[in-house]
């Protein structure tokens, strides 16, 4: 190995740990209790519902949970949970959502800024395929937006099924 591909790989090893910090102080700012509102569309024959949500969230390292329960008054009350971890070593983001009633979903994305991008894997189709996108925006003001993105019907338009933001609860 000579010693320009030694050095670029003392470099890259050496900013994995400073990396790995800086997303586990981004992944923090989700601890503690959270409560919510905003909008959520089932199916493509329902319109959408105005949902009310609470959440706790937990960091460790590398880790968050989110776990709580979404309600439409008189109509459906729902558990709703991600478990994401990111790996340090290459900055991806995986996990579960658990939020539809097909069961838990797999989660796969990345981070930019104070955005995680995650494609949700469905194990039955919803809204005629197994997939859809799930944005989660937290600028470190107290407060996250949780959006997923998905096509209503094999050939219908993206929409947003959830548009829920949350603020912390003091």
């Amino acid at each position: 190995m000579n010693r320009t591909a030694v050095a670029a790989a003392f470099v890259i090893a050496a900013s994995l740990p400073a990396a790995a910090a800086v997303d586990a102080a981004f992944l923090s700012r989700f601890s503690g209790h959270w409560s919510g509102g905003g909008m959520v569309q089932r199916n493509l024959q329902s319109g959408q519902t105005r949902v009310t949500c609470d959440l706790d969230g937990s960091a460790d390292g590398n880790h968050v949970r989110l776990a709580g329960n979404c309600r439409a008054y008189l109509i459906f009350s729902r558990a709703i949970s991600a478990d994401i971890t990111q790996d340090p070593r290459t900055g991806r983001f995986t996990g579960t959502y658990v939020g539809s009633i097909v069961g838990p979903a797999k989660l796969s994305g990345a981070r930019k800024g104070d955005t995680i991008t995650l494609t949700i894997t469905w194990p039955k189709p919803v809204n005629g395929d197994t997939t859809a996108t799930m944005t989660i925006v937290n600028a470190g003001q107290n407060g996250f937006t949780f959006v997923v993105e998905d096509k209503l019907g094999t050939d219908g338009p993206m929409v947003k099924t959830t548009d829920v933001a949350f603020k912390k609860k003091k």
